[in-house]
Order: structure tokens, then C-alpha cells, then sequence
């Protein structure tokens, strides 16, 4: 596990109009990789009879639908696209067996995604954002830390509490002496980019393990 691991500067820039040309081609890359085959359309689970899987997946994600939101400028910064990006892969990591094939891929495919995203724009310095970190989240954004805490392990979740305590004491609510309640209602953005941040390095950190157990295996 590496204590280095941070998230790149240019993940809180805003995308320019030539910046998604760039990003245009990245995605022709991985449309020809033949690994991403199951990644460039949502998940047909009807057809693969996978009656469980939207009970399980509560936010698809696809490649397709990445670069859909890219060309119409949906994007506002790179952090939005690295997370649906994250998204991908890690639905397939909660729905499959962890040494399945499709979990490889989708591990082989994240890796040569964040190598050619990182290649082309690490040298880029951030951009000051224009929401304020004041303002309290808007619904959308509620829903998504929402969802990104939901499929956190217990550790990551005890952090995260930590997290909110330190920087917004009444984003918890005490319920008894066993629960504690996020109440999002009650978050703004200086926490909301703390946990995105905080859940990043620890993907970043958990795939790095990984890959070095599967060289070792």
C-alpha cells in the first residue's frame, strides 16, 4: 500500500472544448481494446438473464455513456468523468466474482484508461472551481455521496464519519448507542470533495494491493 497516493491536480479542472477532443480519441482507444467489449453499452441483463442485477447495480455505467456525457458537455470537470469512469469499474468488481474474467478486464481496462487520461493531462495544474465550498450540496450530488458511502466497507465508513465529525459535527446525528446517522441535508461541498477525495486514495490503494497479490498469486 503506497502512503503517496493522491489524487492528480487536474481532476478539479475544468474540461475545455479541446480538452474533449483529447478525451474524444482516449475513448476511440478503448472502443478498439478488445477487453472493453463488455464495457462500451449498459449492461443488457435482460438479454444475459441477470434478473438480479438491478437490484444489486443501482447506477449503471458504460463507456458509451461516459463519452455521450463528455461530447454533450455534461462534464463540467475531470473528477466527474473519473468517477462515472470509477463507476464502470467497480459495478463489475460488486457484481462478478473477483477472479472472473470480466472483473480482469475491467481491472486491465481501468488501468490503460487512467495511463492514457493520466499521460495526456497529469501535467495540468488545477483550476479554481467556482462552487463555493459553502454552498450545501444540490440534490444530484446528495444522491451520488449518498450512493458512493452505501458501497463503502465498514472500515472506510467509520473514516468517513471521522471525516464529517472534524469538519461538519452536525452532518452526524447520534441515533443510539450502536448507530450514527450521515445526515446529508446538512453537507457542503468542502465536505463532499473531503470524502470523494478520502474514497479515491482508497480505491487507488485497494487496486494497487490487488494487482500486486495477483503477480504474487
Amino acid at each position: 500500500m503506497s502512503s503517496n497516493s493522491t489524487i492528480p491536480a487536474y481532476y478539479k479542472r475544468e474540461i475545455s472544448q479541446d480538452e474533449i477532443k483529447k478525451l474524444k480519441d482516449i475513448f476511440g482507444k478503448m472502443e478498439k481494446d478488445k477487453k472493453a467489449f463488455g464495457f462500451l453499452e449498459p449492461v443488457d441483463y435482460k438479454g444475459l438473464n441477470l434478473l438480479d442485477y438491478p437490484t444489486i447495480i443501482k447506477h449503471p455505467m458504460d463507456l458509451g455513456t461516459c463519452k455521450k456525457k463528455l461530447l454533450n458537455g455534461e462534464y463540467k470537470i475531470f473528477q466527474e468523468l473519473m468517477d462515472d469512469l470509477n463507476l464502470i469499474w467497480d459495478n463489475c468488481r460488486t457484481y462478478n466474482v473477483p477472479d472472473s474474467d470480466i472483473v480482469k478486464c475491467a481491472n486491465d481496462c481501468e488501468k490503460k484508461m487512467r495511463q492514457l487520461i493520466d499521460k495526456q493531462f497529469k501535467n495540468m495544474k488545477a483550476k479554481v472551481e467556482t462552487v463555493k465550498k459553502d454552498d450545501k450540496l444540490s440534490f444530484d450530488d446528495k444522491q451520488k455521496l449518498i450512493d458512493m458511502i452505501r458501497q463503502q466497507s465498514d472500515e472506510c465508513l467509520t473514516q468517513i464519519v471521522k471525516i464529517i465529525l472534524k469538519a461538519c459535527p452536525d452532518g452526524i446525528e447520534d441515533i443510539d448507542n450502536d448507530k450514527l446517522q450521515i445526515k446529508v441535508d446538512f453537507l457542503t461541498y468542502k465536505e463532499y470533495d473531503l470524502i470523494k477525495e478520502y474514497i479515491g486514495k482508497t480505491n487507488i490503494e485497494n487496486n494497487a494491493q490487488n494487482n500486486e497479490k495477483e503477480k504474487s498469486d
